[in-house]
């Protein structure tokens, strides 16, 4: 399992991570499961495919699959995470499923053994007319650069269409489920930090969307989880952003994104900026930041503030909210944020 793999696995361990991309994806948005409702099960899945002999046994390990309650129903829910097309998903992800439902079944006939209450037609199965087993869902994480132009259906790769048409009716299609990140624009639906996870991977390789983005959704950002930074540094391939992780993690563990961007800046390693034109636009900010802030603390009105010195209103609130959020930053820091917040 790559380096991409191991931090969504690790990221969708969350509870309410899982819960609300269900909720996103299969649901609209709209909250039908919590994070109490998603329960543990092995990520191993094991099957027979025929009783020939000792049979043909499936053995591999999904990169994720839970339980989820439904009600007072359940299904089980297992993620595959891709980041290149698989042409033949269709087929893997049906072998998968069928190898969840054909678990159920042997537990099912196991019980049944050890109980000795079947007879009949039911005791030659090992599964009585009563019997159910859990739905099995799988959807697929696509978070590739490239548009997702791999079969989703089994009938996209079977070679049918010259069947007499009375046979075709006989065939079994088998569809799956492709999430892809890069085309999924309703990140609005996701109400914890995968509306940001998803958000930044759609702008990656552009720098100035990138930044944009995260600046705009500061709040979140300068607070995110170590699990979602993870994600958005491998999947994007950021070797300067998740270098800049334990310099800007603060005592809860959280990584404040926003600036390690701004150090990224600083350090002159972001695109299109060179470190003397970065350092001379900032130092220009600080000085304007330095006599906004001296008018505030006279207790000038911001209006009155924004006519003395011919600034727009928005831009001399955004100075002071700065202030107000950070008071314990310089005017060089708070001119960076300005840069990153405006420029971009």
């Amino acid at each position: 399992m790559g380096q991409k793999d191991i931090s969504l696995v690790r990221y969708f361990e969350d509870e309410d991570r899982y819960a609300d991309l269900i909720n996103g994806f299969i649901f609209g948005g709209e909250r039908v499961v919590s994070g109490a409702d998603i329960q543990e099960l092995d990520s191993r899945i094991t099957g027979f495919l025929s009783k020939i002999k000792d049979g043909f046994k499936i053995q591999k390990y999904r990169d994720s699959v839970r339980k989820v309650v439904l009600g007072l129903g359940f299904a089980i829910i297992g993620l595959e995470n891709q980041d290149r097309v698989h042409h033949a998903m269709p087929i893997r992800i049906m072998l998968e499923d069928a190898a969840g439902y054909d678990k159920q079944m042997r537990r099912i006939q196991k019980h049944h053994r050890n109980r000795k209450d079947l007879q009949g037609d039911e005791f030659v199965g090992g599964f009585s007319i009563r019997d159910k087993v859990y739905p099995v869902i799988t959807i697929c994480i696509y978070y590739g650069d490239k548009p997702y132009d791999g079969a989703k259906e089994l009938y996209q790769i079977m070679e049918y269409e010259t069947l007499p048409d009375k046979l075709k009716v006989f065939l079994n299609n088998y569809k799956i489920h492709v999430l892809e990140i890069r085309s999924f624009h309703d990140i609005d639906r996701f109400k914890t930090d995968l509306r940001e996870v998803f958000g930044f991977i759609q702008r990656s390789g552009n720098p100035a969307e990138e930044q944009k983005f995260t600046f705009e959704n500061k709040e979140r950002f300068q607070k995110m989880d170590e699990e979602a930074f993870d994600v958005i540094t491998t999947v994007t391939g950021s070797k300067e952003l998740e270098l800049m992780k334990n310099e800007y993690r603060d005592e809860r563990g959280k990584i404040n994104m926003c600036e390690a961007i701004l150090g990224m800046i600083e350090a002159g390693r972001v695109e299109g900026l060179s470190e003397g034109e970065t350092r001379g636009k900032i130092k220009g900010e600080a000085k304007i930041v330095a006599i906004i802030r001296k008018k505030y603390i006279k207790k000038k009105n911001l209006q009155i503030i924004s006519d003395e010195l011919e600034l727009d209103y928005s831009y001399v609130k955004e100075v002071v909210d700065l202030i107000h959020e950070h008071p314990d930053w310089t005017d060089l820091q708070i001119g960076e944020m300005l840069i990153m917040h405006n420029n971009f």
